[in-house]
């Protein structure tokens, strides 16, 4: 970077949209790189932390934006001029068209988490708050910046399923699977409602998500796949072929929307996302930059464009701490020799006691190179006919280092069918 207020010093004021993890982290990476210009952070709910450096804006919605007037329009009215300009409004549960009313107990998730780890983390909660750790603070409120809502949907569906009633969960990507696993394990009726082929198929492809659907019907999980729901009824939820599955609970877990409402007609592309070149900076408009899961950036690791759906867990926060920071960078480089962004994606997930994980993209034809699909242990690795491209473990934890450097390290596709002496020398070791 050349500057602490951009390269002529006139990026005087940097406005913060959203006080979601990558917003709050953004704001705060910002202030460690020397920043000591004026800095707005504006948020909908109340989710600043109090030891944050910035002007805070709570309980204040954007409503639109001018590139060319340099301005964000908020609400009551007012406006709130930048130099700068940071988009990290997050995402929200997706709720499709038709699945909005009809049924009187209907629950649209953004993540899930089950019981025993909600109580986990409040445990570790207070531990660190009777240790006074002011880290602890700051990451306590950068998590609840975007996750409270999440955490008062699931603790809201916890309680509607005590009494064993008939489960509907529609969408059967990683939170979808995960509330299926939670429910079977408490004895109740569930039925997976997945408009694709397979579940899991937009992470790990049709043929590996038709694998793991067999670990849904062994546990008693009903799966319904290339089945799209299109409305609700007080008795349950309707497929597109006119079929009816009975419910007494509707999960709605169909994925992430980008808050991007307040963005449309202001000239950027937001299509699935803000679009942003590889260092984070928005398309088509200087000093704007975004991060989290309201990004849709060029990832140069797989050269294309991707958004990565923030859920919850360590290893998904450090990608948005990582990506936020990288926003910051940018923002303060002023479009002089501003960094590339790369990430690798990861997905973690444990259903019906079987750990679940996936590193990369589910691009190409996945091979199975340890154990086997039936024992339900094994690693299978992704090729496009020429480099790896990612990695599946299921029940083999101690193997995703080893198969995230290879995706990392794009490593040709007959390193991963090599003696293992010539992989050793192949892929980087850590130091």
């Amino acid at each position: 970077m050349t500057g602490i207020r951009g390269i002529d010093g006139t990026l005087r004021h940097i406005a913060v949209v959203g006080a979601s993890p990558a917003g709050i982290r953004t704001s705060e990476a910002l202030r460690e790189r020397g920043f000591d210009g004026r800095l707005t952070v504006v948020d909908a709910a109340d989710g600043i932390p109090p030891a944050l450096d910035a002007e805070a804006l709570p309980h204040t919605t954007a409503e639109g934006l001018d590139l060319v007037g340099r301005n964000v329009r908020l609400s009551g009215g007012r406006t709130l001029d930048f130099d700068g300009l940071v988009i990290a409004t997050g995402a929200a549960a997706r709720r499709p068209t038709g699945l909005r009313s009809g049924h009187p107990a209907v629950f649209a998730l953004r993540t899930f988490e089950n019981a025993e780890n909600a109580e986990d983390a409040e445990n570790t909660e207070n531990t660190e708050n009777a240790e006074g750790s002011e880290n602890a603070e700051n990451a306590e409120s950068i998590e609840n910046a975007e996750s409270i809502e999440s955490a008062e949907v699931s603790r809201a569906l916890r309680a509607a399923l005590v009494g064993g009633p008939r489960v509907a969960v529609v969408g059967a990507g990683f939170t979808g699977c995960e509330v299926a696993s939670y429910c079977r394990a408490r004895g109740l009726d569930v039925t997976l409602v997945e408009s694709g082929a397979a579940p899991l198929e937009g992470v790990l492809g049709t043929e590996m998500g038709r694998e793991l659907a067999g670990l849904h019907r062994e546990n008693g999980t009903a799966v319904t796949t290339g089945a799209r729901a299109v409305a609700l009824r007080p008795e349950g939820v309707v497929t597109a072929d006119g079929r009816l599955v009975p419910a007494d609970v509707v999960v709605i877990a169909a994925g992430l929307a980008p808050r991007t409402e307040w963005l449309r007609g202001s000239g950027l592309d937001v299509e699935d996302g803000v679009l942003l070149d590889a260092t984070c900076a928005a398309v088509g408009a200087s000093r704007v930059v975004a991060a989290g899961s309201v990004a849709r950036w060029f990832n140069p690791l797989f050269g294309e464009v991707m958004r990565v759906e923030n859920r919850n867990g360590s290893e998904h926060r450090s990608d948005t701490m990582e990506q936020a920071v990288a926003a910051a960078d940018t923002l303060l480089a002023d479009g002089e020799c501003a960094l590339s962004f790369e990430s690798l994606p990861y997905f973690r997930s444990e259903q019906y006691g079987t750990e679940i994980q996936f590193v990369g993209l589910a691009t190409g034809v996945p091979h199975v190179v340890a154990g086997t699909v039936a024992e339900g242990r094994f690693v299978a690795v992704y090729t496009d006919g020429q480099l790896v491209t990612g990695a599946l473990c299921v029940n083999r934890p101690s193997q995703l280092d080893r198969y995230r450097r290879m995706v990392a390290a794009r490593v040709p596709v007959d390193v991963v069918f090599a003696p293992p002496t010539v992989l050793k020398s192949t892929v980087r070791q850590p130091t």
